[in-house]
């Protein structure tokens, strides 16, 4: 399936289906309806999409000296694999990438210019994944270059992939500064690390991500 025949093919998909239709209240008070069609997954279609991106993951990451399966796991977490995602932020693209923060950050990482990226050269599946792969490199060479332990510097640079570098100190000391973070963290195993995250990050929304990102490695490492 391509852009160009998407929308053709949900059409035909919703006209073979039956359509189930539910009146509901919206959160404004308003009665609206909601249409719901059941379609069938093809088996293992992370996987499927997943393969369209691998090779440039592959890439990116021996350039940047990231794991794969990380960088992986994050796409999955970020957008599942789909290379026109925007959220509400905005955020673009397969690994989601804010044009005034994470992909200027990591922009400047590569190219040495401060530039503000438009969300059309965000969602070319090459730009992202080469800023994205940056982006967690610069956070963990350079944000959390300290820490020892390489595990623990991951689970830090997950989260700070996900809230920014300062959230993951203030869940670690109470405050934003990173060199007592990454004293108190080579202080901890890993575990107790992943324990903190799990229970000090100021947003819930962080705390889940950490823990999806971490489950999809291992499926990723077994066959990139």
């Amino acid at each position: 399936m391509t852009d160009k025949n998407a929308e053709s093919f949900a059409k035909e998909t919703v006209k073979e289906k039956q359509v189930k239709k539910e009146k509901f209240t919206a959160k404004d008070g308003k009665e609206r309806i909601k249409y719901t069609v059941q379609v069938k997954m093809q088996p293992d279609h992370v996987k499927t999409r997943a393969e369209r991106f691998k090779e440039e993951v592959l890439t990116q990451s021996k350039r940047f000296n990231i794991d794969p399966a990380i960088a992986m796991a994050i796409i999955q977490t970020e957008s599942s694999f789909n290379p026109k995602a925007r959220s509400h932020v905005p955020a673009f693209g397969l690994m989601q990438l804010v044009p005034k923060s994470g992909a200027r950050d990591a922009y400047n990482h590569v190219y040495k210019q401060d530039k503000l990226l438009s969300g059309e050269y965000l969602y070319v599946p090459s730009n992202n994944i080469e800023l994205g792969c940056a982006y967690i490199s610069k956070i963990r060479y350079a944000y959390f270059k300290n820490i020892q332990n390489d595990k623990s510097a991951y689970y830090c640079t997950i989260s700070a992939y996900n809230t920014g570098p300062g959230n993951v100190a203030k869940a670690i000391t109470g405050t934003t500064k990173l060199r007592p973070t990454t004293q108190k963290v080579n202080s901890m195993d890993p575990d107790q690390v992943y324990n903190t995250l799990k229970t000090d990050l100021p947003y819930e929304e962080t705390r889940n991500y950490l823990e999806k990102v971490i489950s999809r490695i291992e499926y990723y490492r077994s066959w990139i």
